[in-house]
């Protein structure tokens, strides 16, 4: 006993070394990791497009580098560049027009997905078709020291309703199939690789009439505070992906500078933030709005508002500016202004791609055919500054500021999974810190307690254990023993107390007796009460008679009486109506049940209970014999009228006879018109639309769309 008590405590005090040492750990500040900076990259000091001209920005493509120049895609979340088949050929010129092209042949990194749409303008009516695939991809010329990415989403087009491509800013994954779990974005990559600090970027589009030219502005993980005013105004992203940038328009008015002032938005409405797209996209009452306070003149062929130099002499003469007022709804609430001055709208179309002969000034107002187009693109974006939290679901649009002593002050935008580690390890720190000595004094007590309840435990075990056996009667047996050990419930004592009791049984010999009592009773009593008839039934062809006890038709079948004197009733004789007759052609049919007699044999009032029941079987009996007997209910049952045909054609949760034709290889829908449905579903296929098509059937052919659910 003192040896395991020994054993015991020297086995917590390696557990107190263990308390104690963990101690400091407690106490110890965590280690801190510093987030990464936002990334500004720098534009390509080129104006490009057919439609502006914009500022662009540099990409790295391929193996070895090819460098394209590309704009800015709010809406998109993938990279889009030209192929050399987008210009012709022979062409020098259109190679470097549309901002240089890629060749996925001529890269050794390319890895080839296929051929889809580019569908993210299609609600303006601009798409077509490229060919996708991964490849390496970087940010900025080379030398620039902007980050570079490994197997990036990429899509190569000819198109020309794009004339240059697009980085994408979305975070959202590209999906290639349905089976396809999803492959980030740039900007979901830089942040995961913790080269940003957080899924955020701000922007402007730059202009060339603010100071000696205003270069694009981009930065990823943060924005740029020297280039706008804030304002206290926050929108919210709305909930469809391809369309997350909306704010409500509530007025667009412009003065002059004779201070004519005209309400360009006859009603609010709510519009999407797309730097993809180069115009401003209204309804056309707005349109007819800006139509008749500038004098525009809309161009049929080419859909524009076309500027000949007159005019735009007169209206750089009037220096008129147009300002937005925004919200979150189209009105109400807090509001914000962003002012464009005409400038902004003094923009040139060159051929081939708008339908003009030669280079045009142009007015960038488009007609919005629905509210799905109602845009607000590059133009409106020359600006105002916008900034996107995509992990708060938050943007903000502020009124750029341009100054030539401006310096760059880059801002970082910390992640929402950072703060929350943040706030967990500030307070984890901050209560050990604080609480040191609180924290060694609990352990000093922990362990006592532990070792006061380590030696009390190890006392009274080894009690129980050496303690002699309560249990009554014979204690010393080894199974009475490993009961008392193991938790085993003891017996009850011998005792007055404790008798246990037992119900009275019968004598054996005494039961043995009266049974051979009753037996020959019995068979006394059936000597005096014979059967019925002692004809045998046998088959037809069998030479060894059948002996059998005298019995009664009862609804087809021969019940044998047979008495049990132990009822102590007096026997009860079956009617006879007809003496046997022996069956021919077929076999005897046996019975399986009881006789009527013996399935009664315990009951108490068995004669009052079977004269009753006899007298229904005798009026049964009577019926029966009035109809004609059925000799074979099989073929009874098949002769019955046949159910009605199955379908042949088509889906059936009903059997179909062996006996009908094969089901038909052609393929029906569930719902198609062509099934046969059941009486039960007469309504629901009278109820059935000539258009309904089966998820099966084939349908017209369509363009293969973009990747196939892009935004996961």
């Amino acid at each position: 006993m003192r040896s395991f008590q020994s054993t015991s405590l020297l086995w917590l005090v390696p557990s107190t070394s263990l308390v104690r040492a963990s101690g400091p750990i407690l106490v110890e500040r965590a280690t801190k990791t510093p987030s990464p900076s936002p990334i500004s990259i720098p534009p390509s000091q080129y104006w490009d497009g057919d439609d502006g001209p914009w500022s662009s920005f540099d990409l790295q493509v391929g193996t070895p580098i090819q460098n394209v120049r590309v704009f800015v895609s709010t809406a998109s979340e993938d990279t889009w560049v030209v192929l050399p088949d987008g210009c012709a050929t022979g062409d020098s010129k259109c190679a470097q027009n549309r901002g240089g092209s890629f060749n996925p042949n001529t890269s050794s990194t390319w890895s080839q997905h296929g051929y889809f749409e580019l569908s993210t303008e299609e609600t303006l009516n601009m798409s077509g078709q490229a060919v996708w695939g991964n490849d390496t991809l970087g940010l900025g010329i080379q030398g620039s020291g902007g980050p570079t990415l490994q197997n990036q989403i990429i899509a190569a087009y000819a198109t020309e309703d794009f004339y240059l491509g697009i980085f994408g800013l979305n975070p959202s994954s590209t999906n290639f199939s349905q089976t396809d779990q999803g492959r980030p974005s740039y900007l979901t990559t830089l942040k995961n690789q913790s080269l940003i600090p957080s899924l955020s970027f701000g922007y402007t589009a730059g202009n060339q009439y603010r100071l000696k030219q205003v270069f694009g502005s981009l930065t990823l993980g943060g924005y740029d505070s020297s280039l706008f005013a804030p304002n206290p105004l926050s929108f919210g992203l709305a909930p469809d992906s391809t369309r997350n940038l909306m704010v409500g328009i509530q007025s667009i008015s412009s003065v002059d500078q004779n201070g004519t002032t005209s309400n360009l938005l006859p009603n609010g409405i709510m519009a999407l933030v797309d730097s993809t797209v180069p115009q401003i996209w209204l309804p056309l009452e707005a349109c007819q709005a800006f139509q008749k306070a500038f004098r525009l003149r809309f161009d049929e062929q080419s859909e524009l508002y076309l500027v000949d130099d007159a005019l735009h002499t007169e209206l750089q003469n009037q220096n008129a500016t147009i300002t937005f007022t925004l919200g979150s709804a189209a009105s109400g609430g807090q509001t914000t202004n962003i002012t464009l001055p005409y400038n902004s709208f003094d923009l040139l179309v060159t051929p081939p791609t708008s339908s003009v002969s030669n280079s045009t000034r142009y007015f960038p107002l488009r007609i919005a055919a629905n509210d799905t187009q109602y845009t607000l693109g590059r133009t409106f974006l020359q600006e105002a500054y916008l900034t996107v939290d995509w992990e708060r679901q938050n943007f903000s649009i502020s009124q750029c500021v341009f100054s030539e002593n401006a310096q760059q002050h880059l801002v970082a935008i910390s992640s929402t999974s950072a703060l929350l580690n943040s706030s967990s390890n500030s307070t984890s720190s901050g209560n050990s810190s604080s609480s040191g000595k609180t924290v060694g004094i609990a352990v000093g007590v922990t362990v006592g307690v532990l070792v006061i309840l380590g030696a009390v435990g190890t006392y009274f075990f080894l009690k129980r254990r050496h303690r002699p056996s309560e249990k009554a009667g014979t204690g010393d047996k080894p199974y009475e023993q490993i009961g008392l050990r193991f938790g085993g419930k003891p017996e009850l004592g011998t005792g007055i107390d404790n008798q246990r009791f037992e119900m009275q049984g019968s004598d054996p010999n005494k039961s043995k007796q009266e049974d051979q009592a009753q037996a020959s009773a019995w068979v006394n009593e059936k000597a005096n009460h014979p059967g019925g008839w002692p004809a045998a039934a046998e088959a037809d062809g069998d030479d060894t008679p059948t002996a059998e006890l005298g019995s009664e038709m009862l609804l087809g079948q021969r019940y044998h009486e047979m008495y049990d004197p132990s009822s102590h009733q007096p026997p009860v004789e079956l009617p006879a109506d007809d003496q046997p007759t022996e069956l021919r052609g077929s076999l005897p049919t046996a019975t399986s049940g009881k006789s009527a007699a013996s399935s009664s044999r315990r009951s108490a009032n068995r004669s009052s209970a079977l004269s009753s029941w006899m007298k229904h079987i005798s009026l049964s009996g009577r019926k029966s014999q009035s109809r004609p007997s059925i000799s074979n209910p099989i073929q009874s049952a098949s002769s019955a009228a046949p159910p009605p045909p199955m379908p042949s054609r088509g889906p059936s949760t009903q059997h179909r006879s062996a006996t009908t034709s094969p089901p038909s290889t052609e393929t029906l829908s569930p719902v198609s018109r062509h099934d046969t449905f059941s009486q039960g579903n007469a309504d629901a296929s009278r109820m059935l639309s000539n258009d309904i098509l089966s998820p099966l059937s084939p349908e017209s052919p369509e363009p293969n769309r973009g990747p196939f659910g892009r935004r996961s």
